[in-house]
């Protein structure tokens, strides 16, 4: 599967590789989505939203049991790096450097 996150939209969405099968998996409280990463082995994805309250939240795959993780000391969350190994979830915030 392909998982994105739409801005013009405020959407993540999935699809198969060949197209078909395309879904909206979150379509509220979404301001200004942008990097997404997943965990195939744990079933979850985790996006950066930054928006008016910058974000970055996660859900299982199929876009449910979605959840807050961090939402504090954040300007622009925008780049999302996933270490599977040590379980670690980094990101970049292009505001606060």
């Amino acid at each position: 599967n392909l998982y994105w996150t739409d801005t013009g939209t405020d959407r993540i969405e999935v699809t198969r590789l060949n197209g078909t099968s395309r879904k909206t998996l979150i379509s509220e409280n979404l301001d200004e989505p942008r990097a997404i990463v997943l965990n195939p082995v744990m079933g979850y994805m985790y996006w950066t939203d930054w928006g008016e309250s910058p974000k970055i939240e996660c859900a299982y795959l199929d876009g449910s049991e979605r959840r807050v993780l961090v939402n504090t000391s954040l300007g622009w969350p925008n780049g999302l790096a996933l270490d599977l190994e040590k379980e670690k979830l980094y990101w970049g915030d292009a505001k606060t450097d």
